[in-house]
């Protein structure tokens, strides 16, 4: 028993080092709300507009028992729950079979009771007394929280999975995803302290390692939000190993840092510092974790050898283990753990750990990545799919417009102007000369109408002759019409090539070539065509306004339809596309196709 209590308040220390300043900032800060003139009405205005609700419930064996010890440290869990995590009520129960469950339940003090809902652990007190056997049920689900989730629990050697519910209401979806992330680290500190209440604190320290493993793998088949994960991996790891934990990712263009998430005691000044290391390039500890795909691990002895000096004065560095986060070889981030106090660092074991830990995370970081990806091309599609019809529709509209106003309307003109002439047999020849020749030009010019109508719609040319003159032509016509210089280069033989290719390659000519004249205002225009045995290139490259960076990092649907439109025509044909801009230094647009079987002329006859 003296274990028991012993580890017990070792985890209060902790909880206390880890939390306690934070709930101080906040207090203070509330307080200055209140006497600076917020006052109560206003205070109540924000709690009614929104009164997120936490309830924990964990269902453990008949035989387990608490101890003033293990009861104080979740109710201080709870009061910093609606303290400091924003929560304005809490709730905390412990559900043994055959026996009474045992409550915990803290409430923000500064709202009037009248003034908050009816809370849902009313209805679940009610549920439970109802309930004979509560073993293998679900206690929260019925309730229908508005974010919902479990945490494997360890509660015996025998059969060590227990589970502790996590269920967040009266709020809105986007308010309890995001308060979901702060209750498991709550979850996660309470399912430690029931577990060390249990085991002791340093026995059994493999249960701990099997329960904080199960967590995570709860966490990554559960959910594809990354910054839950990121959390929760977070928390996991500061509290497996007492320590504090944060992730460093990088940026895929620079490869600087990327301040994404950090935990433990971290208070208010020093979060401001670790989100100041956006931008930072990477110091000596992270580029050897990166170069070796290893764990760095740093002591007293090394640290000014791998962590710039400021750094460690502004976060009191001491002992630190950098994991790199890998998938497919490719490293997207660190995995940072650190004790800035006490003698003991990390060992090759826990060093070990932290790295499998960081490349778990790397996997469940992609593959939340993928979906993402899979869901923008599902909206892009649709996007696409909306486009070709209303072009087509359009392009009728056009059609109708262009044959009713123009060439309908001549032809109506001519018949009449055949008809004056069929009634005036008597008239001079000089005067039927003229009308005829007035007649013939008419014709010619509808003619040409017909000719150009008919090349929107698709170029003769391109059928006939092929590709390359096709491209000529219609780089010519481009000129023609607008006000600026095209630099067209051609490098290969004319030859044809398969009818899919040659339609594909011209459109997305068409499609740049309308981007730039709409939005680019360049002056020139360079269009440099080539082919050989393995693939076409096609780039057209402009010396235009651009785009920003931040416009080219967007998903391909914010970017334009028009980039979009030439990235999914080369990707049907097993192309790339590369789409290379600058603010005010113009745009590339680069597309290879591979060839796998050409087609010579003699393929056509």
């Amino acid at each position: 028993m003296e274990v028991v209590q012993r580890g017990v308040k070792q985890e209060l220390t902790l909880f206390s080092y880890y939390f306690y300043p934070l709930v101080l900032t906040l207090f203070l800060k509330k307080l200055y709300n209140l006497l600076v003139g917020k006052g109560d009405e206003g205070l109540l205005l924000t709690v009614k507009s929104i009164e997120p609700e936490l309830i924990l419930a964990c269902q453990v064996g008949p035989s387990f028992k608490t101890n003033p010890d293990l009861e104080i440290s979740l109710q201080q869990i709870l009061e910093t729950s609606v303290q400091s995590f924003g929560f304005w009520r809490a709730t905390f129960v412990l559900v043994r079979e055959g026996k009474a469950p045992v409550w915990w339940h803290a409430e923000n003090k500064l709202i009037p009771k009248d003034k908050l809902k009816k809370g849902h652990w009313i209805t679940l007190q009610h549920n439970l007394n109802r309930l004979d056997d509560v073993a293998d049920n679900m206690l929260l689900e019925p309730l229908n929280p508005t974010a919902y989730t479990t945490l494997p629990v360890i509660l015996q050697v025998d059969n060590p999975v227990g589970t502790m519910e996590v269920g967040i209401f009266n709020t809105d979806p986007n308010t309890a995803e995001y308060m979901l992330i702060k209750a498991l680290s709550l979850g996660r500190h309470m399912a430690d302290i029931i577990q060390e209440s249990l085991f002791g604190l340093g026995k059994n320290h493999k249960f701990r390692n099997v329960a904080a493993w199960m967590e995570m793998i709860s966490t990554i088949s559960s959910t594809l939000d990354i910054r839950q994960v990121l959390h929760v991996v977070a928390q996991l790891t500061a509290d497996l190993f007492l320590a504090r934990s944060c992730i460093l990712m990088l940026d895929e263009n620079d490869h600087t840092l990327i301040p994404a998430v950090a935990v433990g005691s971290y208070d208010n000044k020093l979060k401001e510092k670790f989100k100041a290391l956006k931008n930072y390039p990477p110091f000596k500890a992270i580029t050897m974790a990166i170069r070796t795909q290893r764990p760095i691990v740093v002591t007293p002895d090394n640290i000014k050898d791998y962590v710039p000096a400021s750094i460690v004065e502004d976060f009191n560095y001491n002992w630190m283990v950098f994991a790199p986060m890998i998938k497919n070889n490719k490293i997207i981030g660190v995995l940072q753990v650190d004790r800035p106090y006490g003698p003991v660092g990390f060992d090759a074991e826990a060093a070990e750990t932290i790295f499998s830990v960081a490349r778990a995370t790397a996997i469940a970081i992609e593959n939340a990545r993928l979906v993402e990806v899979l869901g923008q091309k599902e909206q892009l599609l649709h996007q696409l799919v909306n486009k070709i019809i209303t072009a087509q529709e359009d392009e009728r509209k056009r059609l109708a417009s262009d044959l009713h106003d123009g060439i309908i309307q001549s032809m109506i003109a001519i018949w009449y102007r055949l008809q004056r002439v069929s009634a005036a047999a008597d008239k001079i020849p000089e005067e039927w000369r003229k009308e005829v020749s007035g007649l013939t030009r008419l014709f010619g010019e509808q003619i040409q109408e017909i000719r150009r109508i008919l090349y929107d719609l698709r170029p003769i040319i391109l059928d006939n002759y092929g590709l390359v003159p096709a491209i000529r032509s219609f780089v010519e016509k481009i000129q023609e019409q607008h006000d600026f210089i095209i630099e067209l280069t051609m490098h290969g033989a004319d030859v044809r090539f398969p009818p899919q290719i040659e339609i594909t390659l011209f459109r997305i000519l068409q499609e740049a070539l309308t981007n730039v004249i709409k939005h680019s205002e360049a002056t020139l225009v360079k269009v440099v065509f080539s082919t050989n045995d393995k693939e076409i290139i096609m780039s057209i490259t402009d010396n235009g306004q651009g785009l920003d960076k931040a416009a080219l990092n967007q998903s391909q649907a914010q970017v334009g339809l028009g980039l979009a439109s030439i990235q999914e025509r080369a990707l049907l044909l097993n192309g790339t596309c590369i789409i290379d801009s600058q603010s005010g230094e113009g745009t590339r647009v680069e597309v290879s196709i591979p060839l796998l079987n050409r087609q010579g002329p003699e393929a056509n006859e």
